[in-house]
Parts: structure tokens; C-alpha cells; sequence
């Protein structure tokens, strides 16, 4: 049985550039040559080749994560300072089908940042103690790349320890601890 891995996600870009993707439509996700390679990297049980990408049914880019916060199962908390927004959801999805969606909402990030912002996601075993990437995407203006990255030790261990701590403050909810 799958378990559930967690989503952090963590962009620099400026409030407008952030309301205005909020504000659009998810974008219909095209597979091309970033996705087929990402896709082929990954180890899977019964993968299939990835020819549709599902899109989001929500009406814009913010119900997508909206609804993850409403959905108390899934432990998901937003935090911003100034140019920063945080979006962590603890237990986000067990598979790789599941996870598509979201993926496809934040490529689509890039098409609304500037130059100099920036961004950063990835969904992996935060929740059960491991260090497996389900997937990384790094972003900036005009452009997202899915990443190849199979475990956290690959990645910026600053970055990686930021969202350990951003996880541990939905962990420390869930329990029921304060957090500062």
C-alpha cells in the first residue's frame, strides 16, 4: 500500500504576480519533452506512458489550494511574509496519477513571475521519516523544470530543512501542539 507524502511549496514572487495567478484559470497542462522525461524518470508500478495530463476542475488557480485547506485530512497550513508564500500540505496524495494535477497548476506559476522571482516545490516522504521525491519543480520567470531528484539528500539541505520545519508546524497542529 502507498503511503501519503507531503507538498511543500515555497515562492518568491510579488503580490500581484501572485494575485493574478490566484486569480486565472488553471491552465490545460501540454505533455511535452520536461514532462516525458520527469515521467520516465520516476519508478512505478504499472506506469503507463504519460500522454494526457489531467487539469484541475477548480475555476482558478487559488480554489486549487484552497481546497486542500478546507480539506482537513490533509494537514495543509499557508504562511507569507512580504514576497514569500508558503503552502505545505502534510498529507497530499499517495501516487503519482494524483499528484499531476497540481504539478500541472504549479508550472503554470512560471508564466506569471517576473524576472528575479522565483520558486520551488516538491512532494516527498516528509510525513513517514524518508527521504523519497515523488517529484521537484523549480521555477522562475517563464519557466519550470521538472527535476529528476529521487531523494532529499540530492537536493539544498537549507531548503530541504526549511520544509522539514514548515511540515513540522502541520505535524504540531495535527497534534495539537502551539506553534510560534
Amino acid at each position: 500500500m502507498s503511503e501519503l507524502s507531503s507538498l511543500f511549496v515555497k515562492l518568491k514572487m510579488k503580490q500581484d504576480s501572485l494575485k493574478r495567478f490566484f486569480e486565472a484559470r488553471p491552465a490545460a497542462p501540454i505533455p511535452d519533452e520536461d514532462w516525458a522525461a520527469w515521467w520516465n524518470s520516476r519508478d512505478m508500478y504499472s506506469k503507463s506512458t504519460l500522454q494526457d495530463i489531467p487539469m484541475s476542475s477548480a475555476a482558478s488557480n487559488g480554489e486549487v489550494f484552497e481546497s486542500c485547506l478546507q480539506a482537513p485530512e490533509t494537514f495543509s497550513l499557508i504562511k507569507t511574509e512580504e514576497d514569500i508564500y508558503i503552502f505545505t500540505s502534510l498529507m497530499f496524495s499517495e501516487n503519482y496519477y494524483e499528484i499531476l494535477p497540481m504539478l500541472a497548476v504549479l508550472k503554470s506559476v512560471a508564466q506569471y513571475m517576473e524576472p528575479g522571482e522565483e520558486g520551488v516545490a516538491f512532494i516527498y516522504d516528509y510525513f513517514w521519516g524518508g527521504a523519497a521525491v515523488m517529484a521537484h519543480l523549480e521555477l522562475s520567470a517563464g519557466k519550470a523544470v521538472l527535476k529528476h531528484t529521487k531523494d532529499t539528500s540530492e537536493m539544498d539541505e537549507v531548503l530541504v530543512n526549511e520544509a522539514n520545519a514548515a511540515l513540522q508546524e502541520a505535524m504540531d497542529a495535527l497534534s495539537g501542539k502551539e506553534t510560534d
